[in-house]
């Protein structure tokens, strides 16, 4: 039994002017690609051959370039050909990679293996939480397993899932097209997978992975910063029984629309509410996160709003992360520490208008910053504008862990309050403190939908339109059989 194995993903924000190329994409091949991949033992302890494709991944983004897009397809497919005796394919993909001119990245992949392997052989897909699916996509998989936790935990889980779901088609000598039931909603930042409807949907897939006949089951939120007419919330199953998958996914899509009301915000404040309550508190740290600015959705990292406003105040104990400035950053690392300068942060001419924010800083520390997934992705610098300590960094950076701080030179205990660009506490940051404010700033990650300038979405979208019905959403199906 031969398997081929790869991974091609970028989350992209449609609504972001950067562009993800070819070499913003960190590369991994042979071993090393096996060695990475939670998929890999699975298939080795089934007896297979496991022949490592490509590993290509890049930062959340905005969109994909045209060219950095088909550059990495064709090493897939020239990869794929030489291996025409395979008996199944396994892809570790993101859902939500759009490409210029094309928009699935996904959906124009797998079209273009399909071109080469024909119908016969099963390929299964592992996915992000926030997997946005195209029609295209799913007419030409068999297996689609997704992650089941916002913030993201299990990666190598979704990835055995999926390793297993692959084996089940080849045991069998099935390749079955996977249901899906869309359910037009735009989640956002309020879907973490703690609360309701999402714990018994996790518990309703748990028990679906051991039932017989069952492929896949996912549930995917989508990545609503994503222009398409296929943006929003989706059930997948792949069963023996069509029928019965379409069952299953109209089962866990109404289960969700049962439980929206239960999907709010937490701590969700104006800008200025949120300084204000921040600064309120006496002891212990608090996390204000700037979710119109959020890296890990694929925003610039460039917004200088809360800096702005704390910088007002001129309060003790207070660190504005991760504001990316790479021109002004690449000037501080020249110099030594305790330099004082005058600086000048702007957005610049990407944005629709500029906003600059001048102070006088004494530069304290340098470092090295990492994007959300751990990788090393720049340098950054520790500065004190009077009492308000602010990172600065010259590549888009996300402080997602206590060790990307660390890096940087920061201790968090020196602070009460900590500006970071996310949407959400990422699991390690809740072992300082589970208290924070979501700061509701403009921007390309907004969750204000309604501010965000839609070409291609649906035109009717809950929560911008809260009177769609579920009779209404079942009228709108394109389940597959």
């Amino acid at each position: 039994m031969k398997i081929l194995e790869g991974s091609f993903q970028c989350e992209a924000n449609t609504f972001c002017s950067q562009r993800a190329g070819i070499e913003d994409f960190e590369r991994y091949d042979g071993e090393a690609l096996l060695t990475k991949m939670a998929a890999t033992p699975i298939f080795r302890e089934a007896g297979a051959q496991v022949v490592p494709l490509l590993y290509a991944s890049a930062l959340p983004s905005g969109m994909v370039t045209r060219e950095a897009f088909e550059y990495y397809k064709e090493r897939f497919v020239e990869m794929i050909e030489r291996e025409k005796d395979a008996d199944g394919i396994y892809l570790y993909l993101h859902g939500s990679m759009y490409v210029e001119g094309l928009g699935s990245g996904e959906e124009w992949l797998v079209k273009a293996i399909r071109q080469v392997t024909g119908e016969g052989i099963p390929i299964a897909i592992a996915l992000d939480y926030h997997a946005n699916l195209s029609e295209g996509f799913l007419g030409q998989v068999n297996a689609v397993q997704g992650f089941r936790t916002a913030p993201h935990t299990d990666h190598d889980d979704t990835e055995r899932r999926a390793a297993r779901s692959l084996l089940a088609c080849i045991q069998k000598n099935v390749c079955p097209h996977p249901a899906v039931f869309r359910i037009p909603f735009l989640g956002g930042d309020a879907s973490t997978t703690d609360k309701e409807p999402f714990v018994s949907i996790t518990k309703r897939l748990q028990e679906l992975d051991g039932e017989e006949g069952i492929i896949s089951c996912a549930f995917f939120n989508g990545q609503p910063w994503y222009d398409s007419a296929y943006t929003g919330n989706c059930a997948v199953v792949s069963c023996l029984d069509s029928k019965r998958a379409q069952k299953e996914a109209m089962s866990l899509a109404k289960m969700f629309w049962d439980g929206r009301e239960n999907l709010k915000l937490e701590h969700a404040m104006t800008v200025k509410e949120a300084v204000r309550a921040s600064l309120e508190q006496k002891e212990g740290l608090l996390f204000v996160t700037d979710s119109g600015d959020n890296t890990t959705a694929g925003a610039d990292g460039e917004g200088t709003l809360l800096l702005r406003e704390y910088l007002k105040k001129d309060t003790k104990g207070v660190l504005v992360c991760g504001v990316l400035a790479a021109d002004v950053v690449n000037d501080l690392l020249k110099e030594e520490i305790g330099t004082i300068k005058e600086i000048c942060l702007c957005k610049g001419c990407r944005e629709k208008q500029r906003i600059e924010t001048t102070c006088q800083v004494i530069l304290k520390k340098k470092g090295i910053v990492y994007g959300w997934a751990g990788d090393e992705v720049g340098e950054g610098v520790l500065l004190a504008a009077g009492n308000t300590d602010l990172v600065l960094t010259n590549a888009r950076a996300a402080f997602t862990t206590p060790e990307h701080f660390a890096r940087m030179g920061v201790s968090l205990e020196d602070y009460h309050v900590v500006v970071i660009k996310m949407g959400y506490l990422f699991p390690k940051l809740k072992t300082f403190t589970e208290n924070f404010i979501f700061a509701l700033t403009p921007g390309v990650s907004s969750n204000d939908f309604a501010q965000l300038e839609y070409q291609r979405l649906k035109k009717r979208m809950y929560p911008i339109h809260m009177d769609i019905t579920w009779e209404e959403i079942k009228n709108q199906q394109e389940v597959r059989l």
